[in-house]
């Protein structure tokens, strides 16, 4: 999952959690927030990459993560996978992410690759979500492909994607102190084939 701030001015965020506070939010939403689609990331077949117990500690699920980073240019580029999904599902998920040297331009892309024992012959749905700050007023292009980003009082971001369709669904943000904030948060979503696909995205900020 990823986190994406201009300055002070968060963009991407993940829905949070309640900390020490715990006790001052109700059990289902406790759970919720320890579910893979609570945060800014890929989920693939509705399900959880793996299992987050209520104490923190993980459970069934990802067994192996691999991580690389390189730095050139000015940016930096960021290349990670795990194999959450493999078992149940026959697909790895590896994400790479590109940070210009300026700040203003994040490029995406995540991709699913065949592997493990168990391949499926049907296509798998998936949804790529991106949680936003309760700040970021949301306008969507017509070509579901795209979106205007506005941080009230802030700068203006462009967010495009290719391997999707583009879509707008509730969420929320959990402060430090425990408060719930309505948000927004984008979704890309379609279906994998059995063979994986790659989704790409960008974030750029506008001039």
């Amino acid at each position: 999952a990823l986190e994406f701030s201009d300055g002070p001015s968060r963009i991407v965020v993940n829905c949070g959690g309640a900390g020490p506070d715990r006790a001052a939010l109700p059990e289902e939403l406790l759970h919720g927030l320890r579910t893979s689609a609570a945060h800014s990331t890929l989920v693939l077949g509705d399900r959880n990459s793996t299992a987050v117990h209520e104490d923190g500690t993980l459970g069934k699920g990802v067994a192996q993560v691999e991580l690389s980073r390189t730095d050139a240019h000015g940016g930096v580029t960021v290349e990670a996978s795990h194999d959450g999904y493999v078992r149940r599902l026959g697909l790895a998920h590896q994400r790479q992410l590109s940070l210009s040297g300026d700040g203003a331009e994040l490029t995406g892309e995540d991709r699913l690759l065949p592997q493990g024992r168990r391949r499926r012959r049907d296509p798998v749905p998936y949804a790529v979500r991106f949680h936003l700050a309760p700040a970021v007023e949301v306008t969507t292009t017509a070509d579901g492909q795209g979106a205007l980003l506005r941080i009230r009082g802030g700068s203006v971001w462009q967010f495009r994607c290719r391997g999707g369709r583009l879509g707008t669904e509730e969420s929320l943000w959990i402060d430090g102190d425990a408060r719930p904030h309505a948000s927004l948060q984008l979704v890309v979503s379609g279906e994998s084939p059995p063979d994986g696909m790659a989704i790409s995205w960008l974030f750029k900020r506008a001039k």
